[in-house]
């Protein structure tokens, strides 16, 4: 297990850089989660980046890099929010300095195709922050739910994390920031668990798709930064990959000896097609089912836990990667270190 560095915790005073490092967020999203940061006691200095257009930033991944390199560089900024995910973080990855990042680590906060950062922060040996992006994380809804809030406090100013705790709602409606009527909220399943024993290792890991998108690549970091004893993260989105997707992916991670060299395996709480309560229950339960049933194959002997608040629903937990987890099967905890 390599120990990687928890970068400096922020303090009331501080700066934190809004930039994009994929698309674009929706109009108004940045200012309403700027403000939201700022009733943490924090500055927040918008990057060119997080001015621009999808177009153009689909258009400029050298750019991108470059506000990148520029907000880890800067000794002002003492927190890097992407303002959004999307589906072109893989373009900025040759441009990216990995060693300007281990030498200024700063706390970065993003989802979903951010996961390739988050990669490269691993690589680097620097923990980040899966999580609390501009948007959704931070600006949707009437007022961030309480869970996000204390969660993402917790993520910007403390060192570990600490314990892990399941949230009472959960939801995978879209949240239109201009239409003031509430999305629709449900009570949180349990958390589920496979398997027993406990295990302390890194986490590494992000979004299943970008992880999907990873193996395609040439030089990718994953699955290099995996090494044996480490706790995969794992979570789905909008896409709402069918089974025989997921079982593929899995499948090939056994081929190439990961599952049985893995501690663990923790999964967020997966985005759902919608409908009715019962069918976005069924996808969860099938989508556990078909992870399950991967591990076994491959002979898999390892702690599991599903339904964490990590990932495409909401609440968000920033999920710290590249820090020690101890996940323990038997006493039902899960904690960040």
């Amino acid at each position: 297990m390599t120990k990687r560095i928890y970068p400096p915790a922020l303090t009331s005073g501080d700066t934190v850089a809004f930039l994009a490092t994929s698309h674009a967020a929706p109009e108004g999203a940045v200012e309403i989660a700027a403000d939201r940061l700022r009733s943490f006691g924090l500055d927040v200095e918008l990057f060119e980046t997080a001015r621009r257009d999808s177009a153009w930033l689909r258009e400029h991944p050298r750019a991108r890099a470059e506000d990148l390199h520029r907000a880890f560089a800067d000794d002002g900024i003492a927190g890097i929010v992407s303002v959004m995910g999307g589906n072109t973080a893989h373009q900025i990855l040759p441009h990216l300095d990995t060693g300007l990042i281990r030498e200024h680590p700063t706390r970065f906060f993003g989802g979903s195709d951010n996961t390739h950062l988050h990669l490269v922060c691993c690589a680097a040996g620097v923990v980040s922050f899966y999580g609390g992006q501009a948007f959704p994380d931070l600006a949707t809804d009437a007022e961030m739910h309480p869970y996000t809030r204390e969660t993402v406090e917790r993520a910007l100013f403390e060192t570990p994390f600490g314990e892990l705790s399941p949230s009472e709602s959960w939801t995978d409606e879209y949240d239109d920031i201009h239409d003031p009527e509430p999305r629709a909220w449900f009570s949180a399943p349990e958390w589920y668990w496979h398997g027993d024993g406990r295990v302390e290792g890194t986490v590494v890991g992000g979004c299943f798709e970008m992880l999907e998108t990873q193996l395609m690549l040439d030089d990718s970091p994953f699955p290099a930064v995996v090494e044996p004893g480490d706790v995969l993260a794992v979570e789905t989105s909008g896409e709402t990959p069918l089974p025989a997707e997921i079982e593929r992916f899995f499948g090939v991670l056994g081929e190439r000896g990961l599952l049985d060299s893995l501690g663990g395996l923790v999964v967020g709480k997966p985005e759902t097609p919608g409908g009715p309560l019962e069918e976005r229950t069924a996808y969860r339960h099938e989508q556990r089912e078909t992870i399950t049933r991967s591990l076994e194959a491959y002979d898999a002997d390892l702690p599991v836990v599903f339904d964490l608040d990590f990932g495409h629903t909401v609440p968000v937990l920033p999920l710290a990667l590249g820090a020690e987890m101890v996940v323990d099967a038997d006493e039902r905890t899960v904690e960040l270190r």
